[in-house]
């Protein structure tokens, strides 16, 4: 495995912004976006290779090939500094399957299906405010929208949900207020 890949997405973890409440209330549109394309990459590739143990958040890589594993020490240290930041434990649990998947991902001889990066669109979602959304009713709730959370394979769909440059992210933000702003405006007049 290439611990260069494995740093990459240490350093890439490190650098959010794990508790950023206006922000993610800002951009909770892109964020409810970005969940709904993780759920459905990762539907994508369990369709492909098996059974989580739970979903959502889960080990891709161990599903992926279980013999195929990045410095236990390494993990603990992600676990531990992404708890302290943001206190979720599905952050956590998310951040240690990236770094897992880095590992697989660069390790020489690898095969893997041809499919869509499953992590890409959840770490985007952290990158655009941190761990803030949690779980109702079988929900992801961002606090303006909801996400069904359902069973994986009713996420299952060969269509993209969102683009995940900031371009296409914050135009769904800004479409999201400003269709919020006339719902307010209708019901206020």
């Amino acid at each position: 495995m290439s611990s260069d890949a494995v740093q990459s997405m240490i350093d890439r973890l490190r650098a959010i912004d794990w508790k950023s409440p206006g922000e993610a209330y800002e951009k909770a549109f892109s964020r409810a976006a970005l969940m709904e394309e993780y759920f459905r990459r990762a539907a994508l590739w369990l369709d492909a290779y098996g059974e989580p143990e739970r979903w959502p958040f889960f080990d891709l890589a161990a599903i992926v090939d279980p013999t195929v594993r990045a410095d236990p020490a390494v993990i603990t240290d992600i676990e531990d500094f992404i708890d302290d930041a943001s206190g979720s434990s599905y952050a956590m649990d998310s951040g240690a399957a990236a770094v897992q998947w880095a590992a697989l991902t660069s390790m020489p001889g690898v095969q893997l299906r041809p499919l869509p990066d499953p992590f890409e669109p959840l770490l985007r979602l952290f990158e655009r405010g941190g761990s803030g959304f949690s779980f109702a009713n079988g929900f992801v709730d961002f606090g303006l929208i909801m996400v069904p959370r359902a069973s994986w394979r009713k996420h299952l769909s060969p269509t993209p949900v969102v683009e995940l440059n900031d371009q296409a992210l914050d135009a769904i933000d800004a479409q999201g207020w400003a269709r919020l702003s006339r719902r307010n405006q209708t019901t206020a007049d």
